[in-house]
Formats: structure tokens, C-alpha cells, sequence
């Protein structure tokens, strides 16, 4: 299975998202803010309480998800990081306030212990062997503060139409898909609790007015894509 470099696909990430995922009737961003919305939702009342917050985004790509996340967590310390050095040389180029794009394809993070209260990926881990996941969570684990968020967001293997569009996309080539019982092993050795498994975008753009219907469906494993929700733990002795 071919190793993908992504600094290939840096100029054409969002129009090949964009035309794999053409059934759905919704464009690259409209994803990205779907995303950040159901994470906030989850995590907005803990961090009304806190004065400020940090958050990494582990594997960010060329940098748009960066502009929403600002826009969610105005307050907030936003760090991005990825392998991908072109990526990353694009994301600085936008320029965001407040936002520090960071190039690293080492197992170690450039970061101090306990240093995040809120650590979110999309689409990253399918792309890492899976002899890695261990280290790498592990690594996570030791960078986010105790009490702190991981939000994992993955395409769901169950269903046919998100499968079809990984088939059909380049830079997925190496895809190895990500379950959530997979998660939870990995991320509970490395100290984190299962808070939720949601499934997410059931309908495309035309039925969208039966998308008020989806938070009664979210455990129901058809949705196109899924999150794994976990919180660190503290260690006992």
C-alpha cells in the first residue's frame, strides 16, 4: 500500500474533498463548521469556566480548519501541526491571529506535559499505520491536561457512500479505516474515558430538512461519518 505524501495534493485538497463528496450536496467548509459545532456543543459549558483555553489541532492540513476554529473559540490559543511541511507552509500564509502552525513528523510532540484542554483531529488517523496508534495517542495523552478533551472525527467504515468516496479519492490511498472499538482500546491504555460515539451527516443537502432529526440517530452506525469523544483521566498510583 503506497505511502501519500500529502504535499502533493496541498493546491487541490479541497476541490478533490469536494468532488469525491459531490452526492452529498455540501461543499469542504460547510464540513469543517459541522464538525466544530458538534464539538463545542459538548464542551462549551466546561469552558465557560476557564479564563483560557488552548487547543491543538493534530493533523491540520493547510490550515482551514484554523479559521473556523478561531472563529468557535475566539479566546483560545489555537496550535496546529502536521507532517506535511508544504501543508503547513500554506496554513502560515493565511495569516490567522492567534493561531501557530507548527511542522513536525516526529512520534514526539513540540509540546510540554499537561499543556491542552482541548486536542481535536479530523481524518488523520486513517492515514497512520495502525502499529502507530498506540505511541501516538500515548504521546497525546501526555500533552493534554487532565480533565481535557480529545475529540477524534473518522469516516464511518459502515457506510457504503463515504467508503465509495474514499475509494475514489487519491490521497486516501493509504487509508486504513478507523472504528470506534478501536479507539476506545487505544485511547483507554493511554489514560483516556469513552465520553461518546456520534454518528453524524445522514442526510445529503436535498433532504437536509430531516437533519433536525439526526441527534435521536446519532448512536445508529449509518451516518456518514463519526466521532470518538474521550476525557484524560487522572493517573492513580
Amino acid at each position: 500500500m503506497p505511502e501519500i505524501n500529502f504535499d502533493e495534493y496541498v493546491g487541490e485538497y479541497r476541490n478533490i474533498i469536494n468532488q469525491v463528496s459531490r452526492i452529498s450536496g455540501e461543499q469542504f467548509e460547510f464540513f469543517i463548521q459541522l464538525r466544530l459545532q458538534l464539538m463545542k456543543s459538548r464542551v462549551f459549558e466546561q469552558f465557560q469556566s476557564l479564563n483560557k483555553i488552548r487547543i491543538l489541532d493534530f493533523g491540520c492540513g493547510a490550515g482551514a480548519t484554523e479559521i473556523y476554529l478561531k472563529e468557535t473559540f475566539p479566546e483560545a490559543s489555537i496550535y496546529a501541526i502536521d507532517s506535511s511541511a508544504q501543508s503547513i507552509r500554506a496554513a502560515r500564509e493565511r495569516n490567522i491571529e492567534g493561531v501557530e502552525f507548527i511542522h513536525s513528523d516526529a512520534f514526539e510532540l513540540p509540546f510540554p506535559d499537561s499543556y491542552f484542554d482541548l486536542i481535536y483531529s479530523n481524518g488523520t488517523f486513517h492515514h497512520i499505520p495502525p502499529l502507530h496508534h498506540k505511541k501516538i495517542i500515548s504521546e497525546i495523552s501526555r500533552i493534554c491536561r487532565v480533565g481535557g478533551n480529545f475529540f477524534i472525527f473518522e469516516n464511518n467504515p459502515k457506510n457504503p457512500l463515504m467508503m465509495r468516496a474514499m475509494r475514489n479519492n487519491p490521497f486516501d490511498a493509504d487509508a486504513i479505516v478507523v472504528r470506534p472499538y478501536m479507539l476506545k482500546r487505544i485511547t483507554a491504555i493511554a489514560g483516556f474515558v469513552q465520553k461518546e460515539v456520534c454518528y453524524y451527516f445522514f442526510f445529503p443537502k436535498f433532504l437536509r430538512f430531516l437533519r433536525f432529526s439526526e441527534k435521536w440517530l446519532s448512536s445508529i452506525p449509518l451516518g456518514a461519518q463519526y466521532f470518538y469523544w474521550s476525557i484524560k483521566q487522572p493517573t492513580t498510583n
